[in-house]
């Protein structure tokens, strides 16, 4: 299978995927990656065991993780491998794992595949390669930093900084304020309702914006 290239992240050479793509007849590149943890054409692939994807649910990492990937790449998957089925039945609180999955694929338009194990994996990212076999524009396209062209780009930044809010949420948030700053001046009642994006999370940029310095909070907001 001649030029049927994906570059991957150095840090993802001990899960063992890298290997299997090889012995398949891809071609390998492994490379440090400054955002997600494959690249085929113009997608990028973050990569997350089930237990990784829900320890960076709750330490809010994952949010953050979003941000920088969509605001750097056009087309993004995030693939979550392991049973989730195993560790959705210890969590206490199912429902803030389907918010989570509804706020990613609502605010940030990311696309979610689950597998069970690597062999798995490999597959899905050896079929996504085959895609591009021979088409232009198949060689993977890597951004190091997130471009910032415009003035629309950095101000759909400064308000993905914002807990939960996608590039999608952001400029719903700028169509009904006019301005990043009226958004940062909106009360809770009108960035919930005006904006659009419910009391839950107009609190907790409430609580982001008016806390202090320094200071940290014990409330966490729930998604569902």
């Amino acid at each position: 299978m001649p030029f049927a290239r994906i570059v991957v992240d150095n840090r993802e050479g001990a899960s063992g995927i890298p290997e299997i793509l090889r012995k398949r007849g891809l071609y390998v590149q492994m490379k440090a990656l400054d955002i997600g943890d494959y690249i085929v054409s113009s997608y990028a692939v973050e990569r997350k065991t089930v237990h990784d994807f829900i320890a960076s649910l709750y330490r809010g990492r994952l949010f953050e993780q979003a941000q920088r990937i969509s605001r750097s790449y056009k087309d993004y998957l995030l693939v979550v491998e392991g049973d989730i089925q195993e560790v959705l039945a210890d969590l206490q609180n199912p429902r803030v794992y389907w918010g989570t999955l509804l706020t990613l694929a609502m605010n940030f338009d990311f696309k979610i595949l689950f597998t069970l194990d690597r062999e798995q994996t490999a597959d899905l990212l050896e079929v996504l390669v085959r895609r591009f076999r021979g088409k232009a524009g198949a060689l993977p396209l890597i951004v190091q930093k997130p471009r910032m062209e415009t003035t629309k780009d950095w101000q759909l930044s400064l308000l993905g900084s914002l807990p939960t809010i996608g590039p999608k949420m952001g400029e719903k948030l700028l169509e009904s304020f006019g301005s990043v700053r009226n958004v940062f001046r909106a009360s809770r009642s009108e960035l919930a309702l005006k904006g659009g994006i419910g009391y839950a999370r107009a609190a907790k940029i409430q609580e982001l914006l008016d806390a202090g310095y320094g200071q940290s909070s014990t409330k966490q907001a729930k998604l569902a």
